[in-house]
């Protein structure tokens, strides 16, 4: 910590102006320093880039990839993922950045983050490449009426109490409702899966679910799941800035997930 203070003080002695704020809940940066945050990160990231270039010009490929991404993800894909990238590249680590999708997206416009995983539609200033269509799915409580149908259309879930994703994280739920101008009832909005689930369970609403992320809890025998007629979709892929703003350890993991 006394090694922090003392670089943060030597900064803003040379930058003239306080860049944080103490206070006894922690350290925030001052209207100055937010000025200074895009201009600061573009240097290191152009530091990052310099050092990735010059390796790439030696025939390594080595460095930092930052990736962002989300539960679902970072369950079922990310430990293969790393795991067959270290095989070829065994000179790149990984740093996850874990957030919802707004958050992600933020981060890969800023600079913060190489890429991320999202599901369409992106930030129009963004590169998406499709990978895998995860089927969305109705989760009802257990003895609910409509888990006697086979299948659940969107014109019955509108008609039922629904359980929503805080605004970041929803949607996909929300791609869906939009396909039919028919109101919809949100009763609550919750900022995880797991607490999703368990206002479902404890039968305050129905919700619209990943099957991906079923997969994790599909042993529940509290719940139901049902498919949705027609069949729902979100398409999973990674996004990145275009080709000519990525870093070179983005393109290069970008090539490597086209053709796993």
């Amino acid at each position: 910590q006394a090694g922090i203070s003392h670089a943060i003080a030597a900064l803003e002695r040379e930058a003239g102006f306080p860049l944080f704020i103490r206070s006894s809940s922690g350290v925030t940066l001052t209207e100055d320093g937010k000025r200074l945050l895009g201009a600061v990160q573009s240097l290191v990231n152009e530091q990052n880039n310099l050092q990735q270039t010059i390796s790439d010009i030696n025939g390594i490929v080595s460095g930092t990839l930052r990736i962002g991404t989300f539960s679902s993800v970072a369950t079922h894909w990310m430990p293969e993922i790393i795991k067959e990238f270290q095989k070829k590249y065994p000179q790149i680590t990984f740093d996850l950045r874990f957030g919802d999708y707004d958050e992600i997206t933020e981060m890969i416009l800023h600079g913060q983050i190489d890429c991320g995983f999202l599901t369409a539609p992106v930030h129009e200033g963004l590169v998406f490449t499709p990978m895998y269509k995860d089927p969305m799915n109705v989760l009802l409580p257990q003895g609910h009426p409509l888990a006697a149908k086979e299948s659940i259309s969107l014109d019955e879930v509108k008609r039922e109490p629904l359980i929503m994703q805080m605004k970041g994280s929803d949607n996909d739920m929300q791609n869906i409702l939009r396909q039919n101008k028919k109101k919809y009832m949100v009763k609550y909005a919750v900022n995880d899966d797991c607490s999703v689930m368990a206002m479902v369970k404890s039968g305050f609403g129905i919700t619209i679910f990943p099957e991906m992320l079923w997969s994790n809890y599909k042993t529940c025998d509290e719940l139901e799941i049902r498919p949705m007629k027609p069949e729902q979709h979100r398409i999973i892929g990674l996004a990145a800035l275009p080709p000519e703003e990525n870093s070179v350890l983005a393109k290069v993991f970008l090539k490597f997930m086209r053709t796993r």
